[in-house]
């Protein structure tokens, strides 16, 4: 049987060795030939190197690192290349490693910002220079007390894969050596040669043998990937698949390592293999009890590697809530804490005020004492006495009616700053903002438990995740105010709706939601904004969202056929067409672009209406085509940093113009058209 047939009976994924030959005969023959054979490879091909000064910093199984000079820029980057000694066949996984990690953008994530082709014909691409620590330098050279500080890089690392997780990638190679912290507090995940879309991801199939000589940043092609200590059993075993819980589990195995100081297995490669199959993993909190793991933490890492990936957090946003509210004093959901462990950690997160009234009751227990116990001897004092407790009294009455004051003051402040988070950041980090924000309600209403203020903020949250069963229960005070009253009118209209992040209504449901508020809620775009940035962040199927966007502008235009979209999404194109003007921008002072929740890379324009191209701003588009727009307004620069073609109409614009007002990293080529 040939190793092609081999490798479909196993299952064992085994490069073709006919692609080296077909290499050798496609030079041989003509330029078309490497074209045919690697077409990501060629079309980098062309490239002209800008850099210098290249000195090796790291290398893997698949590439090495190099410190460089970017002439263009005038700065140094590192510059990732392929091995000498891996042939065509793995160009394109390269190539295609550099282009998976380009496509996030995310302050924690590393970014990519060229790819080519070296004068050896080897690709390459470069990203950020950092520091040589890692997560692991931290952890091994902190000290006792250092906990906290810890447990914020991994909240960091936790919020850049949720990121990536919600635009459909996996890392699947997670580990403290892959995640960079310098000394100025930053925080990137790096190394994504393992990165997978979650679809492709699901399916593969992965081999039942490795060589030792892979467990490094990269691994080989058609074996176990990963390293050793930290993968999930579907990665070692052949056929399962890998989704988001995969990386989960990797993080429960990182934040192991940050409290104990080691992964959950050590041993030899054969012994770490059979344990990670099996998921034998021990409660760190009993293995090593020197660390003095906290309860919560021990049963969060418990969770995040079981064995079965549904017993496992759901997403990663659970398991960064979990660290959240390990950080702010409460217990973890997977700890399943109980009355005393609650109470004691009440107590913790109420020192000031749990100590004031200890020494009241002691105060008052101590006063009722001494009186009990002389009053057959001091009968003359009883008069004496009585009047001091009543003065006891006033006093005790005055410091809780100052302290009501107080605490209400404090629930005022709570509502303020949750009100000020759920503006300035929940298009950035939805998900995180609602929850943070929900748990200031919850702290307002411990002080204040009538807060007028609270129950106000508690229904805007429950309005924006969609959740407006739970809205229409608030108390009926809140449905007389005035900013209220229409939305009032369409939680009644969607009582049904009860969506949180976890839970989301179909694209239909969603397409009939906006196209029904038009009639009920108007004049509320920048609130149904935020409802769409956090509907995004938390939804994980994202086919047919172009429909939501197009209903939400027609709501936002008050005209349902004034505007329309049609969204190629095999081929990455979106279309809008429009009868009048039409504004793109979103909430005033954000001014992000609202095509920004639909992932395409050329947009054609038929905008018969006014349209200010200042809309777009920040939009990673790769082509542009204006040519069919009447009213286009140039007034600001735009910042278009992929574009590389611009389509625009013959007589309607100065080229000279069109290059001092769009700004791009690429070299952009503006094509003029004859339109009827």
């Amino acid at each position: 049987m040939s190793d092609r047939n081999e490798s479909q009976a196993t299952g064992d994924y085994v490069p073709d060795k006919r692609l080296s030959q077909l290499y050798s005969e496609a030079n041989d023959l003509d330029t078309h030939g490497l074209e045919e054979l690697c077409p990501a490879y060629s079309e980098l091909a062309a490239t002209k190197s800008r850099y210098q000064d290249e000195s090796l910093i790291g290398e893997g199984a698949l590439k090495e690192v190099f410190r460089t000079y970017d002439l263009q820029f005038q700065r140094w980057i590192a510059m990732a290349r392929l091995r000498a000694g891996r042939g065509p066949e793995f160009y394109d996984l390269f190539v295609r490693e550099a282009r998976l990690v380009a496509s996030l953008s995310h302050p924690n994530i590393i970014k990519v910002y060229n790819i080519g082709v070296g004068k050896d014909g080897r690709p390459f691409f470069t990203m950020d220079l950092k520091s040589n620590t890692t997560l692991r330098d931290v952890v091994g050279r902190a000290a006792r007390g250092e906990l906290h500080q810890q447990l914020q890089i991994f909240c960091r690392v936790c919020d850049a894969m949720a990121y990536a997780h919600s635009q459909g990638v996996v890392h699947l190679d997670l580990k403290p050596d892959n995640i960079q912290v310098d000394d100025f507090g930053e925080v990137l995940v790096c190394d994504w040669g393992l990165g997978k879309l979650i679809e492709e991801a699901e399916f593969e199939q992965s081999g039942s043998e490795s060589s030792p000589h892979i467990w490094g940043n990269m691994t080989l092609v058609g074996q176990i990937k990963g390293s050793l200590g930290y993968m999930a059993p579907e990665q070692v075993v052949s056929g399962e698949a890998k989704d988001q819980r995969t990386d989960i589990y990797a993080l429960g195995c990182i934040l192991h390592f940050i409290l104990t100081g080691k992964p959950p297995f050590t041993g030899t490669r054969e012994d770490v293999l059979e344990k990670t199959s099996q998921s034998k993993v021990i409660s760190p909190r009993l293995n090593y009890p020197a660390c003095y793991v906290p309860e919560g933490l021990d049963a969060v890492v418990m969770k995040a590697t079981a064995l079965e990936s549904d017993a496992r957090y759901a997403s990663v946003s659970d398991l960064l809530q979990e660290i959240e509210s390990y950080l702010a004093g409460f217990s973890t959901r997977a700890e399943k804490s109980g009355f005393f462990r609650e109470a004691g950690l009440f107590v913790a997160r109420n020192r000031v005020e749990t100590s004031i009234t200890v020494v009241s009751l002691f105060i008052l227990g101590v006063i009722g004492a001494f009186s009990f116990q002389h009053i057959n001897e001091q009968r003359e004092r009883t008069a004496q006495l009585s009047e001091e407790m009543e003065t006891l009294d006033t006093e005790y009455s005055s410091f809780v009616e100052e302290t009501k004051v107080g605490q209400e003051l404090l629930a005022g402040q709570l509502v303020m700053a949750a009100m000020n988070l759920r503006t300035l950041a929940i298009y950035e980090h939805p998900i995180r903002t609602i929850r943070q924000c929900e748990r200031l309600m919850q702290a307002a209403l411990q002080q204040d438990p009538d807060s007028a203020e609270a129950f106000d903020l508690q229904f805007g949250l429950r309005c924006l995740t969609l959740d407006y069963r739970a809205a229409l229960n608030c108390p009926d005070s809140i449905h007389q105010l005035p900013h209220y009253v229409q939305s009032i009118h369409l939680a009644k209209a969607f009582s049904d709706f009860d969506f949180s992040d976890t839970k989301r209504p179909s694209v239909p449901q969603l397409v009939g939601f906006f196209q029904k508020a038009r009639f009920i809620d108007k004049g509320r775009a920048h609130h149904l904004e935020r409802v769409l940035a956090y509907d995004l962040a938390a939804r994980t199927d994202k086919t047919g969202y172009a429909s939501v966007i197009e209903a939400y502008l027609q709501y936002a235009h008050d005209d349902r056929d004034s505007i329309s979209l049609a969204h190629a999404r095999e081929d990455g194109g979106l279309t809008i067409q429009a009868e009048g003007d039409v504004v793109l921008a979103g909430q005033p002072g954000f001014n992000k672009c609202l095509l920004r929740f639909i992932s395409f890379r050329s947009l054609q324009l038929e905008i018969k209406g006014r349209f200010e191209l200042f809309d777009l701003n920040d939009l990673p588009v790769e082509s542009v085509d204006l040519s069919r727009c009447r009213g286009v307004v140039l007034k600001k620069a735009v910042s278009l940093p992929r574009l590389q073609r611009l389509y625009v109409r013959k007589g309607q614009f100065e080229e000279r113009e069109l290059r001092a007002m769009i700004v791009s990293n690429e070299s952009i080529e503006i094509v003029e058209r004859t339109v009827d």
